[in-house]
C-alpha cells in the first residue's frame, strides 16, 4: 500500500532528537545521510556528499554551543552575563541559528524523498509528489533510476553510470539553488565571511590531508578574496563555480575509493554508527555542563 508524502516524511523525521537538541540533531541527520550511501553506494551519490557537509555543519553548532553555554548556567546576579549575552548576539549568533536551519530545511526537502525511493522505487516517489518542488526530486531520482537500469543490465554502461551522476548532481544543485540560498541570503555580512571559510569538506578520513579529496571555497577562490568579502559561499554562482569545479570532482575521486578498504570508507561508517569525534564529544561536554 502506498504512502503519503507526509507519511514517508514523518518516517524520516521521527528518528530525530528535538531541535533543540542541537548536536545530537545534527549527528542523527549526518548518520542518516552516511547510512543510505552506504546501503546504495552505487546510486546514492548525493547522499555521501551530504553526510561530510553536514558533520562540517557540526562544527558552526558546536562554536554557537560554546558561546551559549554560559547562558543555561544560572547566573543571576552575575554582571558579567550581561556582558556574555552582548558578545555572543554581536558574534553572530543568529547566523549559526540560520546555519542550523539550513541542517534542517535540506534534511526536511529530501530525506522523505529519499525514503520513499529507497522503500518503493520512482512508483512510490511519484505517487507521493504532492507540490511544485517535487518535481524537481523526481526529475533528479528519475535519472537516478534510469542509470540504475541500465547498471542492472550492463554493470559498465557508461550511460548508466553518467545519469545516475547527473540526477544527483541535480539534486545538489536543487539543494544549492532552492533550500540554501534563502539561508545564506539572511546571514550578516560577517556571518557569510564564516560560513564561507567553513565551507571545507575532507572526503579522505585520513589526518594528513589529500589535496584530490578536498573541497575548500576559501583556497579555491583565494583566502583574501574570502576574507575581504570579494568572493562568498553566499553568493549562488560562487558557490556553484567552486561545487562544480572543486567538490564533484574531489567526491567523484572519493567514491571511487569507497568500494576498498580505504580511510574515507571507515570514515563513513564511524559516521553512520554515529560515533562522535572529538569535537562532537566536546559539544556533547558543552551541553551537558550548561543544563
Amino acid at each position: 500500500m502506498l504512502q503519503t508524502r507526509e507519511e514517508w516524511r514523518q518516517i524520516a523525521e521521527s528518528v530525530l532528537p528535538p531541535r533543540e537538541r542541537y548536536s545530537d540533531r545534527n549527528r542523527m541527520i549526518t548518520a542518516r545521510y552516511a547510512g543510505w550511501y552506504l546501503e546504495n553506494r552505487g546510486i546514492l551519490k548525493w547522499a555521501g556528499m551530504a553526510a561530510f557537509a553536514s558533520r562540517q555543519v557540526g562544527l558552526a553548532i558546536l562554536a554557537a554551543e560554546l558561546m551559549t553555554a554560559p547562558e543555561r548556567q544560572n547566573a543571576d546576579g552575575n554582571p558579567l552575563l550581561a556582558l556574555h549575552r552582548f558578545g555572543t548576539e554581536r558574534l553572530m549568533l543568529a547566523d549559526f541559528e540560520e546555519i542550523r536551519n539550513g541542517n534542517n530545511n535540506i534534511y526536511r526537502d529530501i530525506a522523505w524523498a529519499h525514503a520513499a525511493y529507497i522503500g518503493g522505487g520512482m512508483a512510490e516517489l511519484e505517487a507521493c509528489a504532492a507540490e511544485r518542488e517535487d518535481d524537481l526530486l523526481v526529475e533528479g531520482f528519475g535519472m537516478i533510476d534510469r542509470g540504475r537500469g541500465l547498471l542492472r543490465r550492463d554493470a559498465n554502461d557508461p550511460e548508466g553510470e553518467r545519469l545516475i551522476w547527473e540526477g544527483n548532481i541535480f539534486l545538489l544543485r536543487h539543494e544549492q539553488v532552492d533550500v540554501l540560498q534563502p539561508v545564506f541570503e539572511k546571514l550578516s555580512s560577517g556571518g557569510r565571511v564564516l560560513a564561507s571559510f567553513g565551507s571545507e569538506l575532507d572526503f579522505s578520513g585520513s589526518s594528513i590531508p589529500d589535496s584530490q579529496y578536498r573541497a575548500s571555497f576559501s583556497s579555491f577562490h583565494g583566502y583574501f578574496e574570502t576574507l575581504a568579502g570579494l568572493k562568498s559561499v553566499a553568493n549562488p554562482a560562487e558557490r556553484w563555480q567552486w561545487v562544480e569545479q572543486c567538490v564533484i570532482p574531489s567526491w567523484k575521486a572519493a567514491d571511487r575509493q569507497m568500494g576498498h578498504e580505504w580511510p574515507g570508507r571507515n570514515e563513513m561508517a564511524k559516521i553512520a554508527a554515529g560515533q562522535q569525534d572529538t569535537v562532537q564529544q566536546l559539544s556533547a561536554f558543552v551541553t551537558s555542563f550548561g543544563r
